[in-house]
């Protein structure tokens, strides 16, 4: 089963024992706002997501599975 953005980002902060008012005060955002990013009831602003990866210790491609992106689309070409 494949993750999603925001249960991505809640699973890796957990992993790395950070709470949202660690994480919030590093991008320099309310708790409460990173909370609701974090839940999907708000759209992650882009230019937070460099740090964001940075901070969780993980890539973009991490986070939006790029590379499986690549394999599924290159497959789809192939099959043409």
């Amino acid at each position: 089963m494949q993750m999603d953005f925001h249960e991505k980002i809640k699973e890796q902060r957990r992993v790395k024992n950070i709470t949202q008012k660690e994480i919030a005060t590093h991008l320099g955002i309310s708790q409460d706002l990173y909370s609701r990013y974090e839940n999907g009831k708000l759209n992650f602003p882009s230019v937070l997501i460099p740090e964001l990866c940075y901070f969780l210790d993980m890539t973009p491609n991490d986070l939006f599975e790029y590379e499986r992106y690549l394999k599924i689309h290159h497959s789809k070409e192939k099959n043409k």
